[in-house]
């Protein structure tokens, strides 16, 4: 069986950040992040192998060009043959509820 795992650090100062850190506290960013995740799932017709509720809190991610990427492992949610299902989120879309001071933070600046 293959996984994906995946960490962010700030190299500077050594701190780890789980996916809850990079929001503002008590901000809804599991509702938000769902809300995205489950329009991506119509518009790309993933037929999943039970209906999605929700993301884990915790749930496993990366960053890459200004966007935040939730994945999930082989049969969290999809058969094998779908790969690891990876939702692509624009730090533009949830520039709202980020913390200005974490990784997406810094990377939700326009910049010319």
């Amino acid at each position: 069986m293959t996984y994906i795992k995946s960490q962010t650090w700030d190299l500077t100062t050594g701190r780890a950040y789980p996916l809850k850190d990079l929001f503002k506290p008590g901000s809804n960013y599991v509702q938000v992040l769902n809300r995205i995740i489950k329009e991506q799932m119509k518009q790309q017709q993933i037929v999943t192998l039970e209906p999605f509720k929700s993301i884990s809190p915790d749930q496993d991610y990366y960053i890459a060009d200004k966007a935040l990427v939730i994945y999930f492992q082989l049969y969290d949610l999809t058969a094998y043959a779908f790969g690891f299902p990876m939702f692509v989120i624009s730090v533009f879309d949830i520039q709202e509820i980020i913390d200005e001071n974490g990784p997406l933070g810094k990377m939700a600046v326009n910049s010319l």
